[in-house]
């Protein structure tokens, strides 16, 4: 009977709650627009764009500053520092960056270890001790059962090369 008479109590109290606003929702839309402030700002107008088609063998390439810029924020350049030995690029693999190519495996005979380099295009060349990859200048230094280890020249920008090793490892 308490539990009961505890139970109503509760309900009741919870349903005088509903009552809080009895206005209908269409007139409280209204008076909400009607006290609501804005302002607003004209657009700035919208700049006009050139088009132009971009031809490809007449035009510089849209990824390298034009050489105006490269001289002005380029200082003199040096030429008294080491300079690689000019060198017709001739191999194979001279034609991609060492990023692009991939080990694929080692192979020995004879004593001689030589390498099955991946070209981004699939072709896959041996390559031995001695020879050139990459684009700047790289020279197999070392062909072991892991990996190759070559010998690139970079340039600084400033007319001086540098020299790095790199590796390519079997994945």
């Amino acid at each position: 009977m308490m539990v009961r008479w505890s139970v109503s109590l509760l309900v009741a109290i919870a349903m005088s709650g509903c009552r809080a606003n009895q206005q209908s929702l269409d007139e409280f839309i209204t008076q909400t627009q009607q006290q609501a402030q804005f302002e607003s700002v004209a657009l700035s107008s919208v700049p006009t764009f050139d088009i132009t088609d971009y031809q490809a063998h007449s035009e510089r390439s849209p990824f390298v500053l034009p050489k105006a810029a490269l001289s002005a924020s380029q200082s003199k350049q040096r030429t008294d520092c080491w300079q690689p030995k000019a060198r017709n690029k001739t191999g194979q693999l001279e034609r991609y960056s060492l990023d692009k190519l991939s080990l694929k495996g080692v192979m020995s005979r004879g004593g001689m270890k030589s390498a099955l380099v991946q070209t981004p295009n699939g072709q896959i060349i041996k390559v031995t001790a001695g020879q050139y990859v990459g684009l700047n200048n790289g020279k197999v230094e070392k062909v072991t059962a892991s990996y190759i280890q070559v010998n690139e020249t970079l340039p600084d920008g400033l007319g001086c090369w540098t020299r790095r090793n790199v590796k390519l490892a079997l994945r």
